[in-house]
């Protein structure tokens, strides 16, 4: 069975270093670790969102928050 929040689309403005070598098949980079990744905003350059929450994957994905633009 699927896990439902990995089908959802992610926002746009996500970003992490093994997004930007492998693309959308960043969970194929030998050195991405579930959990453990690093993720930014594009639209701040940091590690939280225009919304002042937290960029990380599970949360970049709802789309109730006010900075998301689904990918």
């Amino acid at each position: 069975m699927a896990d439902v929040a990995t089908d959802k689309p992610r926002c746009i403005y996500l970003s992490c270093k093994s997004m930007l070598v492998y693309g959308e098949n960043f969970e194929n980079d030998p050195e991405y670790q579930a959990g453990m990744v690093e993720f930014w905003c594009n639209c701040t350059g940091t590690n939280s969102g225009p919304d002042s929450e937290e960029a990380k994957i599970d949360q970049c994905r709802d789309p109730e928050r006010s900075c998301y633009k689904e990918y």
